[in-house]
């Protein structure tokens, strides 16, 4: 194995899980501001303040802070996608002088480790990165004439009042990475789901990658039945990854939507990644069961 390739390995590394915090500390500053924004508009909230009955003044003011709350979301999600851009580019520039050092003599072992090395640095992001926001709310929400029917100082009182929020109502958010997922699971002691997820998504992910970088370190490993086995059949459960979260955040998204209200959901970047490295595991796996031609 070339020595400067494992130097260049090791650096894009430690500088991608560098990178990789900057991107995921922006993901939760933008997650944050979002909750804090649903927060100044839930709608018990905005229920419960008389003056948003009796007065468009504390309206507004709700407005106001939401606004800025909404603007700091929007600047992390700029953030974000600026590092996002920088992971591509070096991800593309390691790809690029990995495909130079396969081509040298005894290069063979080269290319499915940099791409294996791609794949951890996905993985990284896949994991801490929010995967998927879930919003419940209505839009200038409208409750119709409220019949009041009451006795003042004896005097009976019948009317109707009319009341309409302006701007958002929200009734529910959430969003979270695959690591807050399963602390979130393990707390609310969901065991079948939380292990599961757990396996597929970082445990047998952090085995394949493990197994696949010792089998290209020399014939001591590759030998190993263990790392073949893990190599071989781990493998071939690489996509289960992303189909036991892809089934979760479908649950998440159906389980909170309510008749009458606008439920959005977005997926973000956290599971864009996921599925590259998912891609790319299986690429390396490939590579490397056609040199070993394992039984």
């Amino acid at each position: 194995m070339n020595k400067l390739f494992l130097g260049i390995s090791v650096l894009f590394l430690i500088g991608s899980f560098v990178l990789n915090l900057q991107l995921s500390q922006s993901g939760h500053r933008m997650k944050l501001q979002k909750e804090k924004y649903a927060d100044v508009l839930n709608f018990k909230a905005r229920f419960l303040d008389p003056g948003e009955w009796t007065g468009d003044q504390a309206e507004k003011d709700k407005l106001a802070k939401a606004q800025v709350y909404a603007q700091k979301a929007d600047k992390y999600k700029k953030q974000s996608r600026n590092f996002m851009w920088i992971a591509l580019a070096s991800y593309g520039l390691f790809f690029l002088l990995t495909v130079v050092f396969s081509r040298k003599e005894g290069g063979a072992n080269i290319l499915p480790l940099g791409i294996t090395v791609i794949a951890l640095a996905c993985l990284h992001i896949g994991l801490t990165y929010p995967m998927l926001e879930i919003t419940a709310l209505e839009q200038d929400l409208d409750i119709g004439a409220l019949p009041i029917k009451t006795k003042v100082m004896g005097f009976s009182v019948d009317l109707n009042i009319e009341q309409v929020f302006n701007g958002d109502m929200v009734f529910y958010y959430q969003s979270k990475s695959v690591l807050e997922l399963v602390q979130t699971l393990f707390v609310q002691k969901n065991w079948v789901v939380a292990i599961s997820i757990f396996s597929f998504s970082i445990l047998f992910p952090l085995i394949k990658l493990l197994s696949t970088g010792l089998l290209l370190f020399g014939p001591g490993f590759s030998n190993n039945g263990l790392v073949q086995f893990f190599v071989k059949h781990v493998g071939k459960w690489s996509m289960a990854d992303v189909f036991v979260v892809a089934v979760f955040l479908a649950y998440l998204a159906f389980s909170n939507m309510q008749v009458g209200i606008t439920t959005e959901s977005n997926v973000l970047m956290g599971l864009y990644f996921f599925l590259a490295y998912c891609l790319l595991s299986i690429l390396s796996s490939q590579l490397i069961l056609r040199k070993h031609k394992f039984a």
